[in-house]
């Protein structure tokens, strides 16, 4: 009687190889998907064109558009007009300018950019930086004159152009703070609704109660919110409206919270695994194409939210141009500004984003 062959390998490890022959393949399913979509349905953003569009604009401002204030000097260090810095290749530090675009359903992707940060990684130092830069900043805006810096991005979008309004914004940064500008990110009301959400919601401390009777709702009448004081558990409409208000305190404020639903994102994703953003890939790619606007590649964003979730909350600095580096300003038409403490600023811009 002719035995029965016994199996190669134990049950346990053929079942452990088939669980994870079918969690690659799930994987590059996913990752196909996504690739896919990127590189032949649209690319993230043409912001080659965009920026040669606007890199011969003239900064020569004293016939047609007559500096207000002579006195005001870009701050230091030494600004340059047109953005040098070359895209990040993933292992330098990068500079990434992120912008909240103020638009509400049914409007197009050009707005003035009410929340505006500079987002630093550095892969070898492992660490990060933030800088929220207040849209009330009075500014050189080159080929316009002195404005604040949340036109830049609707000067150069002119003609339904996004790519370009994201590059005179980062030629505006870069030459008013001193601060070279790699790539961008535009995001909008819905991106962070949607993402956050995704994601589980977010948990964050709030430092005092919130409450704000004229918050402003999508259809531009009034939506009350109410935030008790204490760990809170925010959806991406709560989160939302958490770094949206100001009227409980200032612009100063409100960028403070934006930070903080940044960093709590951060975390939440991290606390997620590979294997759980994995399974929500495909839901976050759908908010990056409907929401947001980029010059980077898929595989600089996977390499950033990579090094990114390696750092150590620690290593994450974060800081606001509020009024120990800036001060009020009333121009000739009446215009409430802020007017940069170029000393302060450029230590504390030194600080954070070159290394020392």
């Amino acid at each position: 009687m002719q035995k029965s062959k016994q199996p190669i390998l134990p049950p346990w490890l053929s079942f452990a190889l088939a669980a994870a022959f079918i969690f690659s393949g799930i994987s590059v399913v996913i990752f196909g998907y996504l690739t896919f979509r990127v590189v032949w349905k649209r690319p993230l953003n043409p912001v080659e064109e965009a920026a040669a569009e606007v890199a011969s604009i003239d900064l020569d401002l004293s016939q047609d558009n007559p500096v207000p204030i002579a006195t005001l000097d870009p701050a230091e260090p030494t600004p340059t007009l047109i953005p040098t810095s070359e895209p990040w290749g993933g292992s330098d530090r990068v500079n990434i300018l992120l912008m909240g675009i103020d638009r509400r359903p049914g409007e197009p992707f050009v707005s003035r950019t009410d929340s505006m940060m500079i987002i630093s990684i550095d892969p070898v130092g492992m660490s990060a930086s933030i800088l929220s830069v207040p849209r009330d900043l009075y500014v050189v805006i080159p080929g316009r004159g002195r404005d604040r810096i949340n036109t830049a991005f609707v000067y150069g979008a002119s003609g339904n152009n996004p790519a370009g309004g994201a590059a005179l914004a980062m030629q505006t940064v870069q030459y008013n703070l001193g601060v070279p500008i790699n790539h961008y990110v535009l995001v909008d009301f819905s991106a962070v609704i949607q993402g956050i959400d995704t994601l589980g919601g977010i948990d964050v401390n709030v430092p005092f109660t919130i409450n704000d009777p004229t918050y402003p709702s999508m259809n531009y009448g009034y939506d009350p919110l109410f935030i008790p004081a204490g760990y809170q558990h925010l959806d991406g409409e709560l989160a939302l409206k958490y770094a949206r208000t100001r009227h409980v305190d200032n612009d100063f404020g409100r960028a403070q919270r934006q930070q903080q639903v940044i960093l709590a994102a951060r975390d939440k994703a991290v606390s997620l695994g590979i294997s759980g953003l994995l399974s929500k890939a495909p839901i976050l790619y759908q908010q990056l194409e409907q929401g947001i606007r980029t010059d980077l590649t898929l595989d600089q964003i996977v390499s950033l939210a990579t090094t990114a979730s390696d750092i150590p909350r620690e290593s994450i600095r974060s800081d606001v141009l509020d009024y120990d580096y800036v001060s009020g300003y009333t121009t000739e038409t009446g215009a409430q500004v802020l007017v940069l403490n170029n000393q302060k600023a450029a230590a504390l811009i030194r600080s954070l984003f070159y290394d020392e």
